[in-house]
């Protein structure tokens, strides 16, 4: 029997969701911006490379401190990511895992902790995974690290003066853009966001 319009319809459209559903299941959204708790994440579609930074501090003197850079191409609902201090990427180099758990949540897992982080925040504790969430969304396509000891806005790539603003080695910063030697970022760490151009040679490498 031949199908009327209806069922040649239903049978297309049946067709069409068939096709379309693995493409929207490895879609799965990162949100970038500034999570609660000291993430950093920014993600480059064009790439699919996700980036991030953790840092934080606790405890008077002595103090602890928990930092680390994170790297990994996204696939489907997370990414294999390797962490490791931006100043020595090798050295203390540890694998893991980000798993995307909403639109504005991840959940970082490490085989084993960072120095520091153990007095400060638990990576690999499979009874206390290490959430987190998004607190200020920020279109970045990949995080970066000040050098230090002062890193200088600008107010455009090429530049030959800088701003007053600046940022001091190990405060992270969100990238924006990307343009020959020259990155554009926003900093969220105090007050009031600063956003402008810094060198890239003044960072830790963001791509």
């Amino acid at each position: 029997m031949r199908p009327d319009g209806r069922t040649t319809l239903r049978l297309l459209a049946s067709l069409a969701l068939t096709l379309l559903a693995p493409i929207a299941a490895s879609a799965a959204t990162i949100g970038t911006g500034a999570y609660q708790d000291g993430l950093l994440l920014g993600y480059d579609p064009a790439s699919h490379v996700v980036t991030g930074y953790f840092s934080m501090e606790q405890g008077l003197q002595p103090s602890f401190s928990c930092i680390f850079f994170l790297k990994g191409p996204l696939a489907g609902s997370g990414a294999a990511i390797d962490t490791y201090y931006p100043e020595t990427p090798a050295e203390d180099r540890i694998a893991g895992r980000l798993t995307i758990e909403g639109p504005k949540a991840v959940l970082i897992r490490l085989p084993r902790e960072h120095g520091g982080c153990w007095n400060v925040w638990h990576f690999a504790d499979k009874d206390q995974p290490a959430n987190f969430t998004l607190d200020k969304a920020q279109p970045w396509i990949a995080v970066a690290v000040a050098r230090g000891p002062k890193t200088y806005f600008y107010d455009a790539p090429g530049a030959a003066t800088h701003r007053k603003a600046y940022v001091v080695g190990g405060d992270g910063l969100g990238v924006r853009a990307a343009q020959a030697g020259w990155l554009q970022v926003d900093y969220v760490g105090g007050a009031r966001t600063i956003s402008g151009w810094v060198k890239q040679s003044d960072v830790y490498p963001a791509r």
